[in-house]
């Protein structure tokens, strides 16, 4: 009789314990420097926001140099079970705005992404579908350009991806 009723719980919280998982999507910012001047950060605002020992100046980049900034979010997922239908869970998106500028060159530009995974009914059970989006403005002379562009999606959670931004002589 106990190993009935341990199977029964085991069937009954089985697919409760494993549905909801906590899972962080990492964000990860590659920027590339193809100037002669070093690129210092100004400002990272992301939404929940960096611990608060997070220096900007730390992150500064040299001339024809790359550099990777990686940028965590913990997000509560639910994971689609196979054999029965799960009910996904909604959850925040997740907006990053960076701004790095030149200050020798009067340059200085501002990168935007923002990642957003909708639920969907499907035939058989619903799904997450995944939206990424970057866009990037610079001011300036016109020496030096920006521009940005998402890479490297992971199509199920937790949906990391990266985001490549380029600075480099005007055209």
């Amino acid at each position: 009789m106990n190993t009935l009723k341990s199977f029964t719980l085991a069937l009954l919280l089985g697919p409760a314990l494993v549905t909801h998982s906590l899972a962080n999507t990492e964000v990860t910012v590659e920027i590339a420097n193809h100037t002669r001047g070093t690129l210092k950060m100004n400002s990272l605002l992301t939404d929940p926001p960096q611990a608060e020992e997070f220096s900007p100046g730390a992150h500064e980049i040299a001339p024809q140099s790359t550099y990777q900034l990686r940028i965590g979010h913990i997000r509560n997922y639910t994971y689609p079970g196979a054999g029965w239908q799960p009910t996904l869970k909604k959850i925040k998106p997740i907006e990053i705005v960076l701004n790095y500028e030149m200050s020798n060159f009067n340059f200085e530009c501002q990168m935007q992404t923002r990642f957003k995974a909708s639920i969907v009914p499907g035939a058989l059970e619903p799904s997450y579908k995944p939206d990424w989006k970057s866009r990037t403005t610079y001011t300036g002379n016109g020496e030096y350009t920006c521009r940005s562009d998402v890479s490297r999606k992971m199509l199920e959670p937790p949906f990391h991806y990266t985001v490549r931004l380029i600075v480099e002589p005007g055209r």
